[in-house]
């Protein structure tokens, strides 16, 4: 199966106005993703109320574009990389697991994040042009309950301004699944939402570690097993938390998230440009992330002996695929592994088409 290439920037739009356009759409508690046949965008999910900047905005808009978006009631957003870079934490927004009204605001925000990650495939579009999409999207596992809010949130036209792009979305379908079935779909469908042939599994196990969650589900030859599959409020977030934690502790000042990040990454911190090795900080930072993983994996399928693959996907796949694949040898790391969920649903998406 030919693998779409990864671009985090676009140069034309792949949207016109007439015809419909098919996009898979996973908007994550840390990362938004996008993808359309012949195009890919990623961009932190993390929403701001905007601030006058007084020097070099018109140099900022250039490095960030599509990442000032302006609400119905004409309230004006930074989101994104704008947001991480020109906001304080404390102002920053995002979804963290459930929120204490799901459908009022867990959805605004998925609304606000989806309008973004529009206006970025159409970048470049003004004067108002209708333009009709079809979106398929996913929601952590024990959230699906949530599904029928997403799909009304979603459903219908809405005005898609920023700083780059004016146009009324119509979108005229909306698909909602479990956030892994979406890797697991990028892996038994084609582009095409043609049947892989290369897949002979059975019963497909899959394991999406983000952000703020950690999802599994289990299908047993195209049916979902639910007894099987379920979510825990954990993710990539707790070893970000602890690793702050102790940077403000050796260095007694808050680190921004994209240093944090860094050092999780890298396992180096650069303090006043000396590098510093946190290579066993990291570790100890990801103890609970991969405890939580495991355990998650052991109450749903025991030793996994009735499964016959396991795909680890998400983008804290990488932090704890060795301990994954030391407990189940038949785990699998799926080949760019945040962006497949996205990926999976513009394959799903294409599959009901055919059908």
């Amino acid at each position: 199966m030919n693998r779409r290439k990864n671009q985090q920037q676009v140069s034309e739009s792949p949207l016109t106005s007439g015809g419909i356009l098919t996009v898979g759409l996973d908007i994550g508690y840390g990362v938004t993703k996008v993808v359309t046949d012949n195009t890919a965008i990623a961009f932190p999910s993390v929403a701001g109320h905007a601030r006058e900047i007084k020097f070099q905005q018109e140099a900022l808009a250039a490095k960030y574009p599509g990442d000032q978006l302006t609400d119905d009631d004409g309230s004006t957003w930074f989101v994104g990389d704008l947001a991480l870079a020109q906001l304080p934490p404390g102002e920053l927004l995002r979804l963290r697991g459930r929120t204490a009204n799901e459908k009022t605001m867990g959805n605004t925000f998925r609304l606000r994040l989806a309008k973004a990650a529009i206006g970025k495939l159409a970048q470049g579009m003004s004067g108002r042009d209708v333009v009709h999409l079809r979106l398929c999207s996913g929601l952590p596992v024990d959230h699906m309950r949530d599904a029928g809010g997403l799909k009304q949130a979603l459903l219908g036209q809405h005005l898609i301004k920023t700083d780059s792009t004016e146009i009324i979305a119509n979108v005229t379908e909306v698909m909602v699944m479990p956030q892994p079935y979406g890797s697991a779909y990028a892996m038994m469908l084609t582009e095409q939402g043609e049947i892989n042939v290369y897949h002979t599994y059975m019963r497909t196990g899959v394991v999406d570690v983000g952000t703020y969650t950690v999802d599994i589900i289990l299908d047993d030859d195209g049916d979902f097993v639910d007894a099987e599959s379920g979510s825990v409020e954990s993710g990539v977030y707790t070893a970000q938390e602890r690793i702050a934690a102790m940077l403000e502790r050796d260095y007694r000042e808050k680190m921004p998230h994209r240093i944090v990040e860094q050092v999780l990454r890298t396992g180096i911190f650069t303090a006043s440009g000396k590098p510093v090795d946190y290579s066993a900080e990291v570790e100890e930072a990801l103890a609970p992330l991969r405890s939580a993983t495991l355990n998650l994996l052991s109450e749903k399928w025991q030793r996994g002996t009735t499964v016959d693959v396991i795909y680890l996907s998400g983008g804290g796949a990488e932090l704890v695929y060795e301990q994954v694949v030391e407990a189940y040898p038949q785990t699998k790391l799926v080949p760019d592994a945040q962006m497949a969920n996205a990926r999976g649903y513009l394959h799903y998406a294409h599959f009901a088409a055919r059908k």
